[in-house]
């Protein structure tokens, strides 16, 4: 979200007002949204993926996927986004998090958990 506001910056300031809020979020460039729906995949699947690397404990990856996903449907609860953002809130840390899975193997006897 940081790198979206910083790349695209808006006169927004929070307000209680729901039609400002909806406003704000139909005019984001494209490129924007993009970049918040990547977000909902990437930060998963590098927290989920850490969880399991460092725990190898495969509930602990799926428990820090489960609070993106919270944090994402309660960010489609607060701004209303388009149709797609919104399956996408639900989907992509869900996918986030099989990947995760996909990708981990325990490490060697002796290697670093990151190294």
């Amino acid at each position: 979200d940081w790198i979206g506001a910083t790349m695209f910056p808006s006169d927004y300031a929070e307000s209680a007002d729901p039609y400002m809020a909806e406003s704000y979020v139909a005019n984001l460039p494209f490129a924007a949204k993009l970049i918040v729906a990547g977000s909902w995949l990437i930060a998963p699947l590098c927290g989920a993926w850490l969880a399991l690397r460092i725990a190898d404990w495969r509930p602990g990856g799926w428990i820090v996927v489960a609070l993106f996903l919270a944090a994402g449907l309660m960010n489609q609860f607060t701004l209303p986004h388009p149709l797609w953002m919104q399956i996408s809130a639900v989907v992509l840390p869900l996918l986030g998090g099989w990947l995760a899975q996909r990708v981990h193997r325990k490490p060697y006897p002796g290697e670093p958990l990151l190294g």
